[in-house]
């Protein structure tokens, strides 16, 4: 990450209290398995709850919707710094350089984890019973990034199961 970025960004997120994590909930809808491996925004909520965490969005595109329709808008509190994130210094620039600055991503299968591994930030990835192939089959360890923590479905579609344990490891 710019190192110029990250310091701009370390005096941003210095402001917000606490443990700060870093979310990303929702790739492309035109991939074809976006559906099963996007995250509804409210299955956050429990990790959202535990005290002393700021959650700040690293949602780029499609899923920022959820933060600006009053149908859709999370009941907890993020912290959104706006859809223009990356446009000035280029893709991902800022992205890298908040997450630099945060205690923990947790994400769905996007780009997000991809990035937080590749610069040995600390990232939970909550993942599909039947996730894309390079997450292999089973274990809760990438074996490309080792500040990853993967976190799987038992059964299609329960992110509940998915986040509480994210919640008991984060806690303990």
């Amino acid at each position: 990450a710019d190192p110029a970025l990250v310091a701009h960004w370390k005096g941003v997120l210095a402001k917000l209290p606490g443990k700060k994590v870093g979310i990303a909930w929702q790739g492309n809808p035109k991939y074809k398995r976006d559906v099963s491996r996007s995250v509804p925004l409210a299955a956050f909520a429990p990790l959202a709850l535990l005290p002393g965490v700021t959650l700040v969005s690293l949602q780029k595109g499609s899923g920022r919707e959820h933060l600006t329709d009053p149908g859709k808008q999370p009941f907890f509190d993020l912290v959104d710094f706006g859809p223009d994130v990356d446009e000035a210094a280029g893709a991902f620039m800022d992205t890298a350089a908040i997450m630099m600055n945060l205690d923990l991503v947790i994400t769905s299968d996007t780009s997000i984890p991809h990035l937080a591994g590749s610069l040995g930030v600390p990232v939970w990835v909550a993942l599909a019973a039947n996730p894309d192939f390079r997450w292999l089959d089973s274990g809760d360890r990438s074996p490309w990034y080792p500040s990853m923590r993967l976190f799987r479905q038992p059964t299609p579609g329960d992110w509940k199961s998915v986040f509480a344990a994210m919640r008991a490891a984060f806690a303990g």
